[in-house]
């Protein structure tokens, strides 16, 4: 995916931040072993610096908080998609898998040129609440990418940061597993990599 798209609907796909996406075949876990997350519900607005006018806003689907849509919207680029997605634990981590339902024109002609959207339906996002609880998205493309190049998963890649998981949810959560709080931290390297996503909560769930 270009650099460019995929900044200007930062939200659009929600784990796919910033440059780079990872896409696999099988999720983090199973459906059936989700855990609830009821802060998530709500409107939330992106504060980043890299932010360009984006908003997610999380519907709980399920009485149980354990399933949820994401409605990620980009005024600035009349950008939009429709996800759906449950948490799945890794440790004390919790990792977001998400499907793609639906999104505008642009954005889902450049995924159906991608080639992978029914082979490789998942996409992921680490997330976290800080203390003035906002919700903080990271992106593990990079984690994922290096997996996959040394060989830790099985899986293809391409260009700087595109990868394509073919590997079992057991290893897919092993890898994440070994992060730890890094996924959270600030990348020191070039503008490509990797950057948590900061949003603040504008409306409570009805």
């Amino acid at each position: 995916m270009r650099l460019a798209r995929i900044r200007a609907v930062a939200a659009v796909l929600f784990a796919v931040a910033l440059a780079g996406c990872a896409a696999s075949k099988n999720p983090i876990g199973p459906e059936n072993q989700a855990v609830s997350e009821p802060r998530l519900a709500g409107v939330w607005i992106n504060e980043s610096d890299r932010s360009s006018g984006d908003y997610l806003h999380i519907l709980a689907t399920a009485d149980d908080n354990k399933r949820f849509q994401v409605v990620a919207v980009n005024h600035g680029d009349n950008a939009w998609a429709v996800l759906d997605g449950y948490i799945t634990a890794v440790g004390d981590r919790r990792f977001v898998n998400l499907r793609l339902v639906a999104a505008d024109t642009q954005t889902m002609a450049q995924i159906d040129k991608d080639g992978h959207k029914l082979s490789h339906p998942f996409t992921f996002a680490a997330i976290a609440f800080d203390d003035d609880d906002h919700l903080v998205i990271a992106n593990p493309v990079e984690l994922l990418f290096a997996a996959v190049k040394g060989g830790r998963l099985a899986g293809e890649t391409s260009g700087d940061y595109d990868v394509y998981i073919d590997d079992s949810s057991e290893k897919i959560a092993a890898v994440l597993g070994s992060a730890g709080s890094a996924l959270f931290e600030e990348s020191q390297n070039d503008e490509n990599s990797q950057h948590p996503l900061h949003y603040r909560r504008v409306k409570e769930a009805p």
